[in-house]
């Protein structure tokens, strides 16, 4: 059976008085890649450095591998990794100069520093001044740069932030078939897709609450949300969709209205009895995005 990693019991965080996560409960299992969801100012980046020992919760209790985090516990730092979201690097270094040195500074062997060059597609750019690394190169050293020492957890925290879209589904490719070692890896994203494609578990996070912990299929699968019918060309329409199906079932988006549907064939029916415009219309199956729509009654906005 898998151990505890993280034991969070009843905590919550305040900030200027202003409270940041409220009575959060929360459990990460040995080995797992266990994702924290949630636009920005949900407080994710404020769970992930009070679990590393930044800050004191102000109320409640975090236990990171069995211990307080809190003072910085520098027996606990030796075994984790942490991929912050704006990395910082050793300056007029090339990226193999950087990650050695940090291999150095951590007791690792060179050969580790090969290894991960290798795995994280750097290879072209090893002798490569750091600043002058492209965004999703300096990304994917910021990951080697966490995980140069094995540690047992790894923190990424937003790790394809402001990347473009290509480079952003190469290193969410690059993450997938990586060798993280038996690592458990707590992770945010306000990129859902992302979420889908690596998480294992996942906690919803919004407004300092965590509203459900599940595997992303089984939150899925759970929420019997059918599939999502996409008309482009019916957004003139959209005042008699939302009163012919219901205002919970329609939503304009920058991709047209979408309609949920459990029966899919019956709704296109009503769609042309309406003499709804189906032109390009596009239909997919529930995602992660409804779920949160649905657990929340929101929209997801990152």
């Amino acid at each position: 059976m898998p151990g505890t990693v993280v034991d969070i019991q009843d905590m919550t965080v305040k900030i200027k008085k202003k409270t940041i996560l409220d009575n959060l409960n929360l459990t990460i299992e040995e080995g797992s890649f266990h994702g924290i969801i949630g636009p920005n100012g949900a407080g994710k980046t404020t769970l992930f450095t009070t679990i590393q020992g930044f800050r004191p919760p102000s109320y409640g209790d975090v236990q990171l591998l069995g211990q307080n985090p809190y003072p910085r516990n520098i027996d606990l730092l030796r075994v984790i990794g942490i991929q912050p979201q704006r990395s910082s690097f050793f300056p007029k270094t090339t990226l193999k100069e950087h990650l050695s040195v940090v291999a150095d500074i951590l007791g690792t062997s060179r050969k580790r520093v090969d290894h991960l060059i290798d795995e994280l597609d750097l290879g072209h750019a090893a002798d490569t001044k750091v600043e002058q690394l492209s965004g999703g190169e300096r990304q994917r050293l910021a990951v080697a740069t966490a995980i140069v020492h094995q540690p047992k957890v790894l923190f990424l925290d937003e790790p394809t932030a402001g990347l473009d879209p290509e480079s952003r589904r190469n290193l969410v490719s690059l993450l997938q078939g990586a060798d993280l070692d038996g690592m458990t890896t707590l992770y945010t994203t306000h990129f859902l897709d992302e979420a889908e494609q690596l998480c294992d578990v996942v906690s919803i996070l919004d407004e300092g609450k965590i509203i459900v912990t599940q595997s992303p299929r089984r939150l899925i699968a759970e929420a019997a949300l059918g599939s999502t019918i996409i008309l482009p060309r019916a957004l003139h329409q959209a005042d008699i969709l939302a009163e012919h199906f219901g205002t919970e079932l329609v939503r304009v988006t920058r991709d047209g209205v979408e309609v949920r549907a459990q029966d899919t064939a019956k709704l296109f029916v009503d769609l042309d009895r309406l003499n709804i415009d189906t032109g390009s219309a596009q239909v997919r199956d529930g995602r992660l995005e409804d779920v949160y729509l649905a657990q929340t009654g929101k929209d997801f906005v990152a």
